[in-house]
């Protein structure tokens, strides 16, 4: 009589039990991966064109903090925020954030005193989004076109990295001819309704990517002229100072993906880094948090570096200052 134990036609069927539930393992955890966090702002040339602006050294900017209040705006902002609720993704409600935010600032200039003007030349953008941290930031635009009782309407829809700001997905749609009874938010809902599920598959493909090969952000070093000589030819331990920022930011990066863009004496520059999303703690990274680490390299070999990276996806040090 064969042994059963060492019969080739049970082993394969065992094999196949043990495929089949990997398979199902897998599924089920791809099933259960996290959507991005999104935040839906006006875009730019809407902001400009309806008034939403502030000058800064004679340059004129989007004032996203007043475009955000905008009526029209907030409906728009109200039926996204439902679209992508329905979906499952978590959102940040920009509106929201900025009341917040005043707040804050109410609070830190009762407790500082006189406002130094400091943030007089920040980006408005950078500040909303480096508070309020979403994955993706949905840029809007729409315009309207009024016939009689009728109107129709145009949108643009833009889904950017917040961090890397390339695009990820992309949606221009028309509302067609409806009765001006009819809400904006109605006939916006009812303009995507075809593409909306593809745009967001496109989302969370895109955040499945960032999960598995981490998130992608630049990175510029800098060394101040204090008078030091040091450059990055400079020798520590018989290696110069742009090979160990080069070593450490292979040592750094998901599976060393990255890519120097330039080089020079007191210059190096980065992109396409790709970064992990979380720190070893489990707390949620970003530029400047990764950058830390590098500052800390820094740091060891006697080179003080100040981290002043101003956006989620952008890590600046300037060597030489504190």
């Amino acid at each position: 009589m064969p042994d059963l134990s060492t019969n080739p036609i049970r082993s394969d069927t065992n094999l196949l039990k043990t495929l089949l539930g990997a398979a199902v393992v897998v599924s089920a955890q791809m099933a259960l991966a996290a959507p991005p966090s999104i935040m839906v702002l006006p875009e730019k040339n809407w902001c400009i064109e309806h008034g939403y602006t502030k000058t800064v050294k004679d340059k004129e900017y989007p004032d996203y903090e007043k475009a955000i209040g905008d009526k029209e705006f907030r409906s728009v902002n109200t039926a996204f925020q439902q679209l992508f609720a329905e979906r499952g993704f978590p959102m940040v409600d920009a509106t929201a954030q900025s009341e917040e935010d005043d707040m804050d600032d109410a609070m830190d200039e009762a407790f500082e005193g006189a406002e130094s003007g400091a943030s007089a030349g920040s980006n408005a953008f950078d500040e909303l989004v480096n508070r309020a941290k979403p994955d993706i930031t949905v840029e809007v635009e729409w315009s309207g076109n009024n016939a009689g009782s009728l109107y129709s309407a145009d949108f643009n829809i833009k889904a950017i990295d917040t961090y890397s700001s390339k695009a990820v997905s992309a949606i221009a749609a028309q509302t067609g001819e409806v009765r001006r009874t009819v809400p904006l938010t109605v006939a916006l809902k009812q303009a995507v309704k075809n593409n909306f599920d593809s745009f967001c598959a496109l989302l969370q493909q895109h955040f499945d990517d960032l999960q598995a090969n981490g998130r992608e952000i630049r990175l510029d070093v800098r060394i101040l002229d204090n008078g030091a000589g040091t450059t990055m030819n400079t020798e520590f331990g018989g290696q110069e100072l742009s090979q160990i920022i080069y070593e450490w930011v292979s040592d750094n990066t998901v599976n060393h993906q990255f890519n120097q863009r330039s080089s020079g004496r007191t210059r190096l520059r980065f992109n396409q880094v790709r970064i992990p999303m979380k720190d070893t703690n489990g707390r949620p990274m970003d530029a400047k948090a990764w950058a830390r680490g590098l500052q800390q390299k820094l740091a060891d070999l006697g080179l003080p570096a100040e981290n002043s990276s101003p956006a989620l996806g952008l890590g600046r040090l300037y060597i030489g200052e504190k």
